[in-house]
């Protein structure tokens, strides 16, 4: 009696942030890294990986900087004092 294969899961890829469904039989994916990623010597890919993780970091910064000047925009717009200009 074979044991049956746990459900196919949505991944992001560690190194390029591509998403795959894993597990698939045939491919050659694995819990961290998409299909065209393993064939990347892990040297690379280590810094891959590192590389992605910054741009994420910098990207939600980015994000919450617009948030935070968007929110003070429209504080300066209403009136409200100890804000604007």
């Amino acid at each position: 009696m074979s044991k049956p294969q746990p459900a196919t899961r949505l991944r992001t890829c560690r190194a390029c942030g591509r998403q795959f469904e894993y597990p698939l039989k045939g491919n050659r994916a694995t819990r961290f890294h998409c299909e065209d990623c393993v064939d990347v010597p892990e040297e690379i890919r280590k810094v891959s990986e590192r590389l992605f993780t910054r741009i994420q970091k910098l990207e939600l910064t980015v994000k919450r900087l617009e948030q935070k000047a968007a929110s003070a925009t429209k504080a300066g717009e209403t009136g409200e004092p100890g804000h604007g200009a």
